[in-house]
């Protein structure tokens, strides 16, 4: 099948993909210590700011442009020398291998590109066709919303993420969005913010997205 004609499922990255939450809270709080960027000392305000989009929510904090760009700096270069500490969820790398045999797959995210290439392939996960990262835009809608233009046509688009801000984000880009279970913000919340569904493992995440490669994964094709 041309890579081009497949549906589109977009991913989220930390979260979903990876169990990064302790290693991105780690650095981004030293960033923000680093840029003198007070109000962020604990993973819950990390969690907090992630309830909606990650720029806004720094900027609705009262932290101006020049310090957000410089805590994103910090962060990102602190994330690629960390990222050798990122560990899959189980069964995840397999899921997105089987689903590129049918969709196209891109990781939509705000860490940087450099950051989820280099783990893909130290990990050695296949199937990824893309990676919007941290660079691509401010926004996941802006990221989305380019990728729709390059994929247009499909009923229906599933983007799959871990916190209401992606949820958020999601909706707002005109998306359907799927919430998981194992990420950084609990499955309440996640439907509280708008999320169509939430799956409970990586076999359901791939029942709802591609259910017709549900069987083959199960061992039943």
């Amino acid at each position: 099948m041309d890579q081009d004609r497949r549906e589109l499922v977009m991913f989220d990255f930390d979260g979903v993909i990876v169990d990064s939450l302790d290693v991105f809270s780690t650095v981004f709080l030293d960033a923000c210590t680093a840029a003198g960027v007070p109000g962020f000392t604990t993973p819950d305000d990390l969690l907090t700011l992630m309830e909606a989009n990650f720029y806004a929510g720094m900027r609705a904090r009262g932290v101006d442009d020049a310090r957000v760009a410089e805590v994103l700096r910090r962060l990102g270069e602190g994330l690629v020398r960390a990222r050798h500490w990122l560990k899959p969820f189980p069964l995840v790398p397999e899921v997105l291998e089987d689903l590129a045999d049918a969709r196209t797959v891109i990781i939509v995210t705000s860490s940087p590109t450099e950051v989820v290439e280099g783990w893909l392939r130290t990990h050695e996960v296949h199937g990824v066709t893309e990676i919007a990262g941290a660079e691509t835009a401010r926004s996941k809608v802006e990221k989305i919303d380019a990728l729709l233009a390059r994929y247009p046509g499909q009923e229906v688009y599933w983007y799959v993420g871990d916190t209401a801000g992606d949820i958020r984000e999601a909706r707002e880009a005109g998306v359907t969005p799927l919430g998981v279970s194992w990420g950084w913000h609990e499955p309440e919340m996640l439907m509280e913010a708008g999320a169509e569904r939430v799956a409970f493992s990586p076999a359901e995440l791939l029942t709802i997205v591609a259910p017709e490669l549900a069987g083959d994964f199960f061992g039943a094709g």
